[in-house]
C-alpha cells in the first residue's frame, strides 16, 4: 500500500495557493460548476466515502480504477466524486490525499478525477468549530494542522477544500452532492453559487440549507426524511420535476450522493438503505452508506458506459440499474457486503 501521510506534500504540489479567503476565490480558475465531455470514455461516480479510506480503496480497485498500490489504472476514464469525504470515519486526510493523487495521475493519462464538495465540506468551511466537523477538526489537529486555518482556506488542505467545484456536467449526466438544481440552467446555477459565496462565504443558502445543491432537505426530516423532490411537488409531479430540472440543465440524468437511507417515493416505490438506486433513468442515488461510521454497505461505484448505468461492488459483483434500451422505471442493487 502506498504510504499516505499528511496532505502537506501532495496537495502543495497539486493546488496553487488562493489569493485570499474563499469569498475571494478566483472563479475563472476554480469555477463553481464544471462541464466536460467524456469523448467516449467510461464515466464512474462514487458518493460519500466519509473518511473510510479502506472501503473507498477497495471499491475503486473493483471498478478497475486503481491497482494494489492505489495508482490510477483507469486510463482515459472519468471519475466523479460527489462529496462528503470527511467526518464519520477515522481517515479523512488519507481519503483526501488519495483522491488528490488520483486526480493528478488520471490527468497525466488523459483521464480525469472530478472531486466535488459535499455539505460536510461546506459546513466545515463555514464554521470549523461546528459540532458536525468535530471529527475532521480532531484529525487535522492530530496531523498538526489548525482547523481554523484550514477553514480560512489557508495551507494545502484549506486550498484543496476551498477550490472544489459544487456540481459537474459530463455529457448528459449532472452530478452534485444533493441533486437539487432548483430548475435552473447550468449557467444560472453557477452564477447563483458564485454570487452567494462572494457575499456569505460557505454559509450561503446556495450551498447548505433546504433548497441548496449540497443539502436539499428540510431539517425537520433529518437524515431519514423525504428526498428534496418529494417536498417540492404534488404527488403526481415527482417525475415531471426531475424532467424539468434535467431539461434546464441540458442533461438527461441527475446523479446524487448525500442520501444513504431509505427513500419512499410518492408512488410507493422504496429505495432501501445502502442500495444504489435509480428511477426512470432520470434520478440516480449513489450514496450507499459505505463508511464504517454509517455501515449501510461496503460501498459501490456507478459505472456509466454505452447508455447503461451499472453498480459495481467491492467484490466485483455488477448489477445493471438502467439501460437506454430497456428504460427501466426502477433499478436497484442490493447493499454490497
Amino acid at each position: 500500500m502506498r504510504k499516505l501521510t499528511s496532505l502537506l506534500l501532495g496537495l502543495a504540489m497539486a493546488a496553487p495557493v488562493l489569493d485570499a479567503q474563499a469569498i475571494e476565490r478566483n472563479w475563472l480558475r476554480y469555477p463553481p460548476v464544471i462541464a466536460t465531455r467524456s469523448n467516449g470514455a467510461d464515466i464512474y461516480a462514487v458518493g460519500d466515502a466519509h473518511s473510510d479510506y479502506v472501503r473507498l480503496s477497495r471499491v475503486l480497485k473493483a471498478a478497475g480504477l486503481i491497482d494494489d498500490k492505489h495508482n490510477w489504472t483507469g486510463g482515459r476514464s472519468i471519475l466523479v466524486v460527489t462529496g462528503d469525504m470527511i467526518d464519520k470515519g477515522p481517515r479523512a486526510l488519507d481519503v483526501l490525499n488519495l483522491l488528490n493523487e488520483l486526480r493528478g495521475e488520471a490527468g497525466s493519462m488523459g483521464g480525469r478525477v472530478i472531486i466535488l464538495a459535499g455539505n460536510h465540506e461546506a459546513e466545515f468551511l463555514a464554521n470549523p468549530k461546528a459540532k458536525k466537523g468535530a471529527e475532521f477538526a480532531s484529525q487535522l489537529r492530530a496531523d498538526k494542522l489548525d482547523p481554523e486555518e484550514v477553514g480560512r482556506c489557508e495551507g494545502p488542505v484549506g486550498v484543496f477544500l476551498c477550490t472544489l467545484p459544487f456540481a459537474a456536467k459530463v455529457d448528459d449526466w449532472f452530478f452534485s452532492h444533493a441533486g437539487n438544481s432548483g430548475g435552473r440552467s447550468f449557467e444560472k446555477l453557477a452564477a447563483d453559487i458564485q454570487a452567494g459565496v462572494d457575499k456569505d462565504g460557505y454559509r450561503t443558502k446556495e450551498l447548505i440549507g433546504e433548497d441548496s445543491v449540497l443539502e436539499a432537505r428540510l431539517d425537520k426530516d433529518g437524515p431519514n426524511g423525504k428526498p428534496w423532490l418529494e417536498e417540492r411537488m404534488p404527488k403526481e409531479d415527482e417525475k415531471a420535476l426531475l424532467e424539468t430540472n434535467a431539461a434546464a440543465l441540458g442533461v438527461k440524468h441527475i446523479v446524487e450522493g448525500h442520501k444513504p437511507a431509505e427513500v419512499v417515493f410518492q408512488d410507493g416505490v422504496v429505495r432501501h438503505a445502502g442500495e444504489m438506486f435509480q428511477r426512470w433513468g432520470l434520478f440516480f442515488l449513489i450514496d450507499t452508506g459505505m463508511s464504517e461510521g454509517v455501515n449501510d454497505s461496503h460501498g459501490a461505484v456507478l459505472h456509466i458506459s454505452k447508455d447503461t448505468g451499472t453498480a459495481i461492488c467491492p467484490d466485483g459483483t455488477q448489477t445493471l440499474l438502467w439501460s437506454a434500451a430497456e428504460k427501466q422505471d426502477v433499478g436497484r442493487a442490493k447493499p454490497c457486503r
